[in-house]
């Protein structure tokens, strides 16, 4: 039921987001809320839905949270979620500047002036489309590894249109992607970080393969990618912990972590793990302080983990060729 609900949230968003672009800023973020609030209302069993998820998860995680509050939290934060950053599309630089709390900016210039670039360790927690525009509107050398996003606003679609040697093009991939364009994918990740550029990964990406790694996350474990661990061991780039969330007031609180600097032999086989680990523990922390930013996690379906004796996938071919291209570099 939740996925086709997700699918009437962009029917809706699609039809009232050109008058909330109309309306002042604050006021089109109360109205979001109020949205999402009314679903609870208004759709059969989704109060039942949205309790039954947020239950779940603080039994996995041990939390005592009143689980009635952070429901209605989190579905009044699911249509500001959807929006991404679209209502900031044609706002200026200084307008955007009091949208923002920024905490750390200290650690990620630290990094960046290390030359050797950095891995900005992104997630799925909060708002963090929102992280990307903002570093694009302080100028900051960015580009993205990962899919590619969609419904988000027409300056990040500009922004995405660098080509070149260290150029956005090329470096959204696809989960269906062949061997040679998943290598050579990683490949281009690599000559980016190389030339002191800012690198968003996920650490939260659940795969599948050959070089994925057992991690506990949100009460269960799963299979997590190592790509950003073999980056930075390769590469020598700094890691930097980041987080952005939205408050009930439509603000954004940015916050880079201290730098990690991951050793070259993290790349051998076992030693991905504690990193993966770490980030993961890392970013569970933030879902236990603000449970209402987690629309995403708490609907999370378990992934079942590839049986040993079949045929490695697709997925694992891909990244079979890709550890081979950057060992060979």
């Amino acid at each position: 039921m939740w996925q086709r609900w997700m699918i009437v949230h962009k029917v809706v968003l699609q039809t009232v987001l050109p008058v909330l672009r109309r309306l002042p800023y604050r006021l089109s973020i109360r109205l979001l809320g109020i949205m999402g609030r009314l679903d609870l209302i208004v759709v059969p069993h989704q109060t039942r839905l949205y309790e039954a998820a947020v239950a779940n998860a603080a039994r996995r995680l041990g939390c005592a949270w009143d689980i009635r509050t952070v429901s209605r939290a989190l579905a009044r934060q699911t249509y500001r979620w959807r929006t991404r950053d679209l209502l900031l599309d044609g706002r200026s630089d200084r307008w955007l500047e009091s949208l923002f709390e920024v905490s750390g900016r200290e650690h990620l210039d630290a990094a960046l002036a290390r030359g050797k670039g950095v891995i900005l360790l992104a997630n799925h927690f909060g708002s963090h489309v929102l992280m990307t525009h903002w570093l694009f509107r302080q100028g900051y050398p960015l580009r993205w590894l990962g899919e590619k996003p969609r419904n988000v606003s027409e300056y990040l679609i500009d922004k995405f249109g660098t080509d070149g040697p260290v150029g956005q093009a090329g470096l959204f991939v696809s989960r269906k992607a062949i061997t040679a364009e998943g290598a050579s994918t990683i490949y281009h990740a690599a000559r980016i970080l190389n030339a002191g550029l800012l690198l968003k990964v996920a650490c939260d990406v659940r795969w599948h393969d050959a070089k994925s790694v057992p991690a506990s996350f949100l009460g269960r474990t799963e299979m997590f990618s190592t790509t950003w661990v073999t980056l930075a061991a390769m590469t020598g780039a700094s890691v930097v912990p980041t987080f952005c969330r939205m408050d009930e007031q439509g603000t954004f609180h940015l916050e880079f972590g201290e730098p990690w600097l991951v050793p070259t032999d993290a790349r051998r086989p076992g030693r991905a793990n504690e990193w993966v680990e770490k980030a993961l523990t890392v970013l569970e922390d933030r879902v236990r302080r603000f449970p209402e930013q987690s629309n995403d996690y708490f609907f999370w379906e378990p992934s079942e983990a590839q049986a040993s004796d079949d045929p490695p996938a697709p997925m694992a071919r891909r990244h079979q060729a890709v550890e081979r291209a950057l060992t060979s570099r």
